[in-house]
């Protein structure tokens, strides 16, 4: 079995949020606007692949300054992250951020992470 590639579990966690949950939880704070991520253990099933091949990922995206982890606090973007997610979001899943979101909402969500 192979581990999956940084873009894989990137797809995998907007599929499980817009697809799967249709949900995106948003936190909006001084610093930026951030996103709540599912869990690791999560984004590995969707992937099928065992949780400890995601960690490493995570981590890769956590060194890049571009998501933070806590213990029962989860995975969250990072203001920097806010903005990657949401242009491959743009890119690859605008549909489901248009039915999910609305195109107004999903348009000034775009502009303020800018």
């Amino acid at each position: 079995m192979a581990a999956p590639s940084l873009d894989l579990v990137v797809d995998a966690m907007l599929s499980i949020a817009l697809v799967e949950d249709r949900a995106l939880g948003l936190e909006f704070t001084t610093d930026g606007i951030l996103i709540r991520l599912p869990t690791t253990r999560r984004i590995a099933e969707r992937l099928g692949v065992p949780h400890y091949y995601v960690l490493p990922l995570i981590g890769t995206l956590e060194a890049d300054g571009l998501v933070t982890r806590a213990e029962r606090v989860g995975i969250r973007t990072t203001p920097a992250g806010t903005r990657r997610l949401l242009d491959r979001i743009e890119e690859a899943y605008a549909e489901g951020a248009h039915a999910l979101l609305g195109g107004e909402v999903f348009r000034l969500l775009l502009s303020r992470s800018r």
